[in-house]
C-alpha cells in the first residue's frame, strides 16, 4: 500500500523555500539601509522569521529519514542531488562567463568552470549542497546514535548538550559591546568549536519530533509564528541605540532565537491538514523542487538585483513573487532531464550490486 502524503510537511518545505527567497530578498534590496519606520520594523520581522528557512530544511531532514539505516541504495540518494546541482552550476558558469564577455573581463576557462563545481563555488548558494552532502553521509550513523539512547530524557540531553555546544556562544557574542566600535569585549565566553555542528543539532531535534510527535492547537498556532517578534524588537533596540542597523544580532542559523523560531514554526505546520485537492497538489509541486529551487534562486537574484538592478526600483514582496516564480519553473524544466537520467543511474547501479 502506498504510503500518505502528508501535506504538512509539504507545507512546511514550501515554507522554507519561500523564507530562503525572502531572507536573500532582504539582503538584497538593501531595505535595511533606509529609515527606521514602520515598514524597516516589518522588514527586521521578516527577516527573522525566514532566518528558520534552512534549520526548517535540516529539522524536516531529522523527521524525515530518521529511521535509515546503512545501506547501499541509501546512497544512491545523493545521486539526483549532484546531478541537479552539476546542471544548475553549469548554467551559473554559463551566465557567469555570458556577464564576463558582455563587461569585457571574461576570466573563466573550462578548467576554473570544473574547478568551481567541485569546490562548490560554481553557485553562490551552493554551501547548502556542501553542508547538507556531509550531513546526508552521516545520516545512517547520527540515527544509530539516536536510536541506541532508550529514553525520552535522553534524548533531550543530546539535544540540550548539542544546542549548548552550537547555538548559544553565537547567540551571546551578538550583544558584545565590541560592534559599537567602542571596545575590545567580544563576548566569546563559551566554548564555540563545535558550532559548525549546527546542522546535526536541528537533525536531532526533528527526529526527536518525529517520535514524540509534540502538537500545538488552535490559537498556540499562530501565537508560534510571533516567535520572531522578540528577538526582532532586541535588534531594533540595539539599532536604534546604536545608529546603524544591528546586523550582526542572531543574524546565523547557529543562534539561539533562529532554532527558536525555526521549531515553531515546524510545530505550526507540519501537522496541518488540507481536503482541497488543488492545494494539496500546489505544495506538493512546489515541495519536490525546493532543492533545484534553492540553486536556480542564485540565478535569478543576481540577474534581478545584481545586474538589472531591480531591488531597488520594485517593491520588495513583488521581487519576491518573481524570484520564486522563476526559480520554481525554472527547477520543473531542470526536473524534466534530471529526474529521469538519475532515475536511470540508480536502476542501473542496483542492478550491479544484486
Amino acid at each position: 500500500m502506498e504510503k500518505k502524503r502528508l501535506i504538512g510537511l509539504d507545507i512546511v518545505r514550501t515554507a522554507a523555500i519561500l523564507f530562503v527567497i525572502t531572507l536573500h530578498a532582504t539582503s538584497l534590496s538593501g531595505v535595511f539601509d533606509g529609515e527606521k519606520n514602520l515598514f524597516w520594523g516589518i522588514c527586521l520581522y521578516l527577516r527573522q522569521l525566514c532566518m528558520a528557512c534552512v534549520p526548517l530544511f535540516l529539522i524536516l531532514s531529522g523527521y524525515l529519514q530518521k529511521n535509515k539505516k546503512l545501506s547501499a541504495s541509501y546512497y544512491f540518494g545523493v545521486i539526483p542531488l549532484y546531478l541537479s546541482y552539476a546542471v544548475i552550476s553549469a548554467l551559473c558558469m554559463l551566465a557567469y562567463a555570458v556577464q564576463g564577455y558582455m563587461n569585457g573581463n571574461m576570466d573563466l576557462t573550462f578548467v576554473t568552470a570544473i574547478y568551481k563545481m567541485l569546490d562548490f563555488s560554481a553557485n553562490g548558494y551552493a554551501w547548502y549542497f556542501e553542508m547538507f552532502l556531509g550531513l546526508f553521509l552521516l545520516i545512517p550513523f547520527l540515527n544509530a546514535l539516536y536510536g541506541a539512547i532508550e529514553t525520552k530524557g535522553g534524548k533531550i540531553t543530546l539535544i540540550g548538550t548539542l544546542v549548548f555546544l552550537t547555538l548559544i556562544s553565537d547567540t551571546i557574542s551578538g550583544f558584545a559591546p565590541y560592534y559599537a566600535g567602542t571596545s575590545s569585549v567580544t563576548l566569546n565566553i563559551l566554548p564555540d568549536f563545535f558550532k559548525t555542528l549546527y546542522p546535526v543539532t536541528y537533525y536531532f531535534i526533528g527526529s526527536y519530533i518525529a517520535e514524540f510527535k509534540p502538537e500545538l492547537k488552535g490559537v498556540k498556532k499562530l501565537l508560534a509564528l510571533c516567535a520572531p517578534i522578540i528577538p526582532a524588537g532586541i535588534i531594533a533596540a540595539y539599532s536604534y541605540a546604536r545608529g546603524g542597523y544591528a546586523w550582526y544580532m542572531f543574524n546565523g542559523f547557529q543562534t539561539l532565537t533562529v532554532a527558536f523560531t525555526a521549531v515553531c514554526v515546524f510545530l505550526a505546520l507540519y501537522d496541518v491538514d488540507l481536503d482541497f485537492a488543488p492545494l494539496k497538489n500546489v505544495f506538493s509541486f512546489i515541495s519536490k523542487n525546493t532543492f533545484e529551487m534553492y540553486l536556480f534562486s542564485y540565478l535569478w537574484d543576481n540577474l534581478f538585483y545584481s545586474v538589472l538592478g531591480l531591488g531597488t526600483r520594485l517593491p520588495l514582496v513583488l521581487m519576491v513573487v518573481i524570484v520564486f516564480v522563476c526559480s520554481l519553473v525554472s527547477a520543473a524544466l531542470a526536473g524534466v532531464v534530471v529526474k529521469p537520467v538519475s532515475k536511470g543511474i540508480i536502476i542501473a547501479l542496483s542492478k550491479k550490486i544484486s
